[in-house]
């Protein structure tokens, strides 16, 4: 897999960012919060897009998309267990599982393309 995608590409395809939500009396700067599945979101479509660029004649509606799950899957899994405790052991028993099929679905079909 080659990680030398197109960040603009990869901008593109971005619907959304984790925006920091306020509490009653606190700033922006003074609650954090981390949206775990928008960024899992991220990180997909981005190891998807690299997955189809070195499958440029990949589709949605072939076993390519199977074969963009199961690369995509399987990179995530390497970063969950790197990153380790509560988060990684969230990622490695299925929370980034929609993020996977939505990424690999948008960038084969060609709504990222």
């Amino acid at each position: 897999m080659s990680f030398f995608a197109s960040d603009m590409e990869f901008d593109r395809c971005l619907s959304h960012e984790s925006k920091p939500s306020t509490a009653d009396g606190l700033t922006q700067e003074m609650v954090q919060t981390f949206n775990l599945d928008g960024q899992l979101e991220e990180l997909a479509l981005w190891l998807a897009q690299t997955w189809k660029d070195d499958h440029p004649m990949a589709t949605a509606n072939s076993e390519d998309f199977n074969a963009c799950i199961l690369a995509v899957t399987t990179e995530l899994a390497i970063a969950a267990k790197a990153v380790g405790g509560p988060v990684g052991l969230v990622i490695l028993t299925g929370a980034s599982s929609v993020a996977i099929r939505r990424s690999c679905w948008r960038v084969l079909s060609g709504d990222c393309a």
